[in-house]
């Protein structure tokens, strides 16, 4: 009867390490969504609360051409890991009469339907930015990833002159996706003064998947029962 005993206990006891085992390998090798998708953020605040932004970038630190306004960094130009890539990049101030908020960089609308177009350093997978707008023409904000491109078109856009900006972030929600490039387009040919400023980049923490959390705890379920079989 010891010895019955004493082979049951090893026999539950080698059950508990094959169901752990199970959980474990099930949370390392589960397969990555193939359906990615994109969150979307109207409150800064909020979405610079989902992670750890690397960089926030703004252009209030340079200074106007007297009389104009407007400032020409060079095409392309990089700053806080973006790197704009419209025809020909321009920032503008007060002085220009398109904004009274924060100095804002977007391209030259005298090409009226390509206005803002930029690459974004590998990795990450949080992009924002405050954006206002000079004239009615409804716009529409394109952003790419590795694995795809998330159009949303036709949104109206605060005026910048009158003192106002809105706020667009962008979190990708698919494990090893992250964020390549945007393109902020008139949806006609008016010209429009698009700029953007506070321009945010960096990570979500990490989140487990749902079906390995499931998983897991399945196998943590599973552990106890057969402690409970073993003390009975």
């Amino acid at each position: 009867m010891k010895n019955k005993l004493i082979v049951g206990f090893n026999e539950s006891k080698a059950m508990r390490k094959s169901v752990l085992l199970v959980a474990i390998l099930g949370v390392f090798s589960l397969p990555s969504q193939s359906s990615a998708s994109v969150s979307t953020y109207t409150d800064r605040v909020a979405f610079k609360s989902q992670g750890f932004i690397t960089f926030d970038s703004n252009f209030n630190d340079f200074k106007e051409f007297p009389g104009t306004g407007f400032i020409y960094p060079g095409t392309p130009y990089t700053k806080g890991d973006v790197t704009y890539t419209s025809a020909e990049n321009f920032t503008w101030g007060s002085a220009s009469g398109y904004t009274i908020t924060e100095r804002l960089i977007g391209g030259n609308s005298d090409i009226p339907t390509t206005l803002i177009t930029g690459d974004i350093e590998a990795g990450y997978n949080m992009f924002g930015f405050n954006i206002g707008t000079y004239g009615s023409t409804p716009i529409s904000i394109t952003v790419d990833t590795n694995v795809s491109s998330y159009l949303y078109p036709g949104l109206t856009i605060a005026n910048s002159a009158a003192g106002f900006l809105d706020y667009k972030g962008f979190i990708v929600t698919s494990p090893g996706e992250y964020f390549t490039g945007f393109k902020i387009v008139a949806d006609n040919a008016n010209p429009n003064f698009a700029g953007i400023t506070n321009v945010a980049v960096g990570n979500v923490s990490a989140v487990p998947v749902p079906g390995a959390v499931w998983l897991f705890a399945s196998g943590l379920l599973g552990l106890g029962a057969l402690r409970k079989k073993a003390q009975a």
